[in-house]
């Protein structure tokens, strides 16, 4: 059995591709029933900017000529599918190829506790991945449809995440976000932004960190929209803003300087018409457009719009830069690569010593096949001794008390003969090793001791 993740990012593929393959957290348990007709058991992460499949595939014969070529195969035919679902043209296999990355084994353990620790992420430090790895975990795992090795990875992957944010103090700092990204990059452009009046669109957990990154920002007019109105009206009134009915867009929109939207709905919440109208509306004020969604919350036309700058969630990668002037890395980063390669060592250590449990296992029940075969002659021995030698007044229960302390000596006379080999297999990840070990105490053997 080996560990295999397949998957695409904001490094790999365009966001046109992304919003293709983008899974809302309701929509993760459908994708893993459609993921189980070709695997019996995986993980689907996604996020804002990737998709990722983790399996764990069988093992293949020495000979074959591409180890794991059937996972890989069924991983992508299913990333193939999911392509298809949201509307769009079904990618083909050949399409998706050139997008898509693979790690097995070490790479893949390292590139999960990446992910998790927010190390992997287009804004280095990002806390937010590390519940949507909670998530995808949660997921694959109702009705035990997930357990073994691939969910004993996940639940370290966990760990290392909090490891990282606990220990590390430019990690603990939670305004690491694409939400502040996009704040931050309206800053940027605009300035100061204490006098600009910002309309936030969405009020889930994107939107709040939007919200209250604005607010850190000095913005002192905030208006919240969402389709659910009680949402953006908790928002609104935690951080002293206003909330504007989901109807009442197109006023709102004429009003705002800048806008920040982060839907999680399947289509667009803004297209070119509305945005046209609240430039009508406006008097042709400029008008700054982010938009955070994946899939993207606004239509791309918009930007053919005069007066009009409109930003993606790709054009934030100007902002969340991973170096500091002269190739230095930004501060904790070294730190929590070096927790990842020390958690990464530490789950590999434990799922190589699996590969010697079978060795180990067959050696104790060979050492106790011997031990009761001699026992058992050694008792036949001493029963006919006992009745011509014995004195008749030690009875049947100083007979049975001798056996007993007979079988009590020659099981620690067995556990203490096997405890260094059992200690040496278990330090083995050589199937050549392990192999040597089987043919050495004869475990492969059939039939039993017998008498010698």
């Amino acid at each position: 059995m080996s560990f295999l993740v397949l998957g695409l990012n904001h490094r790999t593929a365009p966001l046109e591709l992304r919003e293709q393959l983008s899974v809302e957290k309701e929509q993760l348990a459908p994708a893993l029933e459609r993921l189980r007709q070709h695997v019996d058991q995986g993980v689907v992460l996604s996020t804002c900017n990737r998709l990722e499949v983790y399996v764990l595939q069988p093992s293949q014969s020495p000979d074959s000529a591409s180890p794991g070529a059937e996972a890989h195969q069924q991983v992508r035919q299913f990333l193939s599918e999911m392509s298809g679902l949201s509307g769009g043209r079904q990618r083909s296999l050949p399409e998706l190829a050139p997008h898509l990355y693979q790690y097995q084994e070490e790479d893949c353990v390292r590139h999960l506790f990446r992910v998790a620790s927010g190390l992997d992420s287009m804004v280095v430090g990002e806390r937010q991945v590390l519940g949507q790895v909670r998530a995808a975990f949660s997921a694959a795992s109702q009705d035990g449809n997930l357990h073994g090795p691939l969910s004993r990875l996940f639940h370290q992957a966990l760990r290392v995440g909090r490891r990282v944010h606990r220990d590390i103090p430019s990690f603990r700092d939670n305004s690491r976000s694409v939400s502040q990204a996009a704040v931050e990059l309206a800053r940027r452009l605009l300035g100061d932004l204490a006098q600009r009046r910002a309309l936030v669109i969405g009020a889930g957990d994107a939107g709040r960190l939007v919200a209250q990154a604005l607010s850190d920002a000095g913005v002192r007019q905030i208006v919240v929209t969402n389709r659910t109105q009680w949402r953006a009206e908790d928002l609104a009134r935690e951080l002293g803003g206003v909330a504007a009915p989901w109807d009442d867009r197109d006023a709102q929109l004429a009003a705002a300087d800048v806008v920040i939207s982060s839907t999680g709905a399947p289509g667009y919440v803004l297209d070119r018409d509305a945005v046209e109208r609240a430039l009508q509306h406006g008097n042709g004020r400029p008008l700054l457009l982010i938009d955070i969604a994946v899939p993207r919350d606004i239509d791309p036309a918009v930007a053919g719009l005069s007066q009009v700058q409109l930003y993606d969630i790709d054009a934030l990668q100007t902002v969340a830069e991973v170096s500091q002037p002269g190739g230095r890395l930004a501060p904790g980063v070294a730190q929590a690569e070096a927790i990842v390669s020390q958690e990464t060592a530490t789950f590999l250590a434990w799922w190589r010593a699996l590969d010697s449990v079978p060795v180990i296992a067959a050696l104790r029940a060979r050492a106790e096949e011997l031990r009761r075969a001699e026992v058992a002659r050694t008792l036949r021995h001493i029963k006919n001794d006992w009745q011509r030698e014995w004195p008749p007044e030690a009875g049947p229960l100083a007979a049975e008390q001798l056996a007993q302390r007979l079988d009590a000596m020659t099981q620690a006379l067995v556990n203490k003969l096997l405890h260094q080999p059992t200690v040496r297999l278990k330090d083995l990840d050589a199937p050549a090793q392990q192999a040597l070990a089987r043919q050495l105490f004869d475990l492969d053997k059939a039939d039993g001791p017998g008498d010698q």
